[in-house]
């Protein structure tokens, strides 16, 4: 069996949940104020925020260096 099916398979599963939390669709679900406030969607922002950060910094320290120290 390819193994490409049955590493997607969790993904195709797992998509429909995450539209399964209460306030969407009707009322102000859709606005930002809801996006802001509420802890399903705040948790994975700042995660991912914070995710960047350390990306952005470890790659910014790395190119400090390799200015400081070219190799020959």
């Amino acid at each position: 069996m390819p193994l490409r099916p049955l590493a997607l398979a969790p993904l195709a599963l797992a998509s429909s949940p995450a539209l399964a939390h209460p306030g969407h669709g009707h009322g102000d679900g859709h606005s930002l104020l809801h996006y802001l406030s509420s802890p399903e969607h705040v948790w994975p922002a700042a995660a991912a925020l914070l995710l960047a950060a350390v990306i952005g910094g470890a790659w910014l320290w790395r190119r400090s260096r390799r200015r400081k120290n070219p190799r020959s």
